[in-house]
């Protein structure tokens, strides 16, 4: 909040585990990679009453707002009704009425492909949370783990890629 982003420099166990193996160019073994995922499955913290599908209209907005977290001259203000977005779009395509990145898998068609099972929402949950529970060493974000969003936004997010009404399954 308006700092240097200094203390984002600090880096946690799986990120000091995951620079280090890239910086060396190196694999990560299997060894490691089940550290880093039962620190991950440490990590994730599930609403009271189960996960379920918020607003997939708030999710919208969420998924397509890169707000929050920036610094330099200008920092980002986080506040009431200016709330860090997800960020989503900067590297998965998300609907067709929208460009999105494409550094991660396309999500268009989420939900329709996959069905919205309790075992697929608690999936598309904990990989929002902490990927790296399935994915060691991934690039994307630990979004809840990490605190950018909360239980309450990843559940917008979910209805975002789960809501059959929703672009993203059009």
């Amino acid at each position: 909040e308006g700092t240097t982003g200094r203390d984002r420099l600090v880096q946690d166990e799986t990120q000091k585990t995951c620079s280090d193996l890239a910086y060396k160019r190196k694999d990560i073994d299997g060894k490691t990679a089940g550290r880093i995922q039962a620190l991950a499955e440490a990590s994730i913290k599930y609403p009271e009453g189960g996960i379920k599908l918020g607003d997939w209209k708030k999710g919208r907005e969420l998924a397509w707002s890169g707000f929050g977290y920036r610094t330099a001259h200008n920092p980002d203000r986080h506040g009431p009704g200016r709330e860090p977005g997800a960020n989503c779009y900067n590297c998965h395509q998300l609907a067709q009425d929208r460009t999105g990145g494409t550094l991660g898998p396309s999500l268009t068609g989420f939900g329709k492909l996959r069905g919205s099972s309790p075992e697929m929402l608690k999936y598309a949950y904990d990989v929002i949370y902490n990927p790296h529970v399935y994915f060691a060493c991934t690039s994307m974000p630990r979004m809840g783990a990490n605190g950018v969003m909360t239980q309450e936004q990843i559940q917008h997010v979910l209805a975002y890629l789960f809501d059959p009404e929703s672009p993203v399954n059009k």
